[in-house]
């Protein structure tokens, strides 16, 4: 099972620059903080990890619903 980015809010400044990376446009911002909204077209690339400015994005695997 592939990773998935986990955003945590309490960090995220809303600044976008993690939509704007995706290649698989799998995320997108809702009000000022982004939201997966396509889980499934994840490529666990990590261009959304590293080009957050205050460490508000990890890859984890998903958890079984």
């Amino acid at each position: 099972m592939r990773e998935i980015p986990v955003l945590d809010d309490t960090r995220c400044t809303g600044c976008g620059d993690c939509v704007a990376v995706c290649p698989a446009a799998c995320l997108a911002m809702a009000g000022v903080i982004p939201w997966l909204i396509r889980p499934a077209a994840c490529v666990s690339c990590a261009a959304c990890v590293a080009v957050c400015p205050t460490d508000a994005v990890r890859l984890e695997r998903p958890r079984p619903a």
